[in-house]
């Protein structure tokens, strides 16, 4: 063999040696490897009770009204999640009835309704719960609406 072979043999070999070391640490160290990091488990969150919401709805033919018992899914542990929210849970009905009382009975019935008024009362419930969040500096005290579910429904 030439002299000029030889070193474009050792070019060549050494080329496909740091190719493969390339691809060789990217298979073990890439995002693509078997080992990708686990999400973390979702934050435990409990049930408190909003509790039953009577209200006179916006029905202008007819006196009509809605009863409404409502639950609300918070992050946290034990009595101490349910515990912040309780205590704040005035404002929250406030803010819950005055928007119900908004509502005409037309607007609560049909297909999706129920969810429809689920989401609009997780994005009224969330809105307040960051209001009040901004005045409090201790993270436990903080209170993260996950979910709205109802225990009872009636309009009459």
């Amino acid at each position: 063999m030439t002299k000029g072979k030889t070193i474009l043999l050792i070019v060549i070999v050494a080329i496909v040696a740091v190719l493969a070391g390339l691809g060789g640490a990217y298979f073990l160290f890439g995002k693509n490897s078997g080992a990708a990091a686990k999400e973390p488990p979702p934050p435990p969150t409990v049930i408190a009770k909003l509790g039953d919401i009577v209200v006179n709805l916006a029905d202008k033919d007819t006196s009509r009204y809605l009863r409404v018992g409502i639950n609300v899914e918070i992050e946290g542990e034990g009595e101490g999640a349910t515990k912040v929210f309780e205590e704040k849970s005035v404002i929250f009905k406030d803010k819950v009835i005055a928007f119900l009382r908004s509502k005409e009975s037309t607007e609560l019935v049909g297909d999706n309704s129920s969810e429809k008024l689920k989401k609009e009362l997780l994005k009224i419930l969330q809105d307040t719960a960051a209001e009040l969040n901004k005045k409090v500096e201790k993270k436990s005290e903080k209170i993260v609406i996950v979910n709205v579910y109802f225990s009872d429904f009636i309009i009459q």
